[in-house]
């Protein structure tokens, strides 16, 4: 009678390297950023967190820190010297042109036109020659489309950063004259004045202004164009 040979079971084996190499990762990660919370709590009371552009219906007023230094654009100013100015000028009046070259009109277009072109000539030149001034710039025409270009007043610097904490300084009379309801300050901020745009950031923040800033080069001049000008709240 033959045997039956009793068959043995045996246990599937497993390889758990895959695991164990799963494991080890999710661990150096969670290490990983267990240590980055840490680092970033311990540095949270040092850290000034400004917040993200946004548009504003309120009206920008411009300061331009440079050389550690800051000074007031005063574009209301400037704005009205010039449209007082322009509308000083003599109206240049351009005549119909006649189509009929042997006419009495005719003529009388010629002299016309010359002189119109006379006056736009003569207007234009008081144009390019006006200067507009406010405390810390000379504002002059610049361009067709009559863009304000602001030129610094090399004797008026502007203000330090201990200048702006004395309340009869130019930027203290600034924001007493400004509501926060309505008016935000925009700052240009030049790549060696940092320091002096922290501080006057503060103490507008901590009159209750939005503020706002772009960053400018260095020798990049001012201009402000005919299409307005924006610098968003942040």
């Amino acid at each position: 009678m033959r045997r039956r040979r009793q068959r043995k079971s045996v246990a599937p084996t497993q390889n758990l390297d895959s695991f164990l190499d799963i494991l080890t990762n999710t661990v150096g990660v969670l290490m990983f950023i267990s240590l980055f919370v840490t680092l970033v709590t311990a540095q949270a009371g040092n850290i000034i967190r400004t917040p993200l552009l946004s548009t504003s219906n309120k009206t920008a007023h411009f300061f331009e820190v440079k050389g550690d230094r800051a000074a007031y654009l005063d574009t209301v100013s400037a704005t009205n010297q010039v449209a007082q100015f322009i509308n000083s000028l003599p109206f240049c009046g351009e005549p119909s042109f006649s189509r009929d070259p042997d006419s009495v009109l005719y003529e009388y277009y010629r002299q016309q036109r010359e002189e119109y072109d006379r006056c736009y000539l003569e207007r234009n030149a008081q144009l390019q020659n006006y200067r507009a001034t406010t405390k810390y710039y000379e504002v002059k025409l610049y361009g067709e489309g009559l863009s304000l270009a602001f030129l610094p007043v090399e004797d008026q610097p502007g203000e330090s950063p201990q200048d702006l904490q004395q309340t009869n300084s130019d930027f203290q009379q600034v924001l007493k004259k400004l509501n926060p309801k309505n008016d935000y300050l925009a700052f240009i901020v030049r790549p060696d004045s940092f320091k002096v745009f922290r501080e006057a950031r503060k103490l507008a923040w901590s009159e209750g202004f939005d503020v706002g800033w772009e960053p400018m080069p260095r020798d990049r001049a001012i201009i402000f164009g005919t299409g307005g000008r924006a610098v968003g709240v942040q």
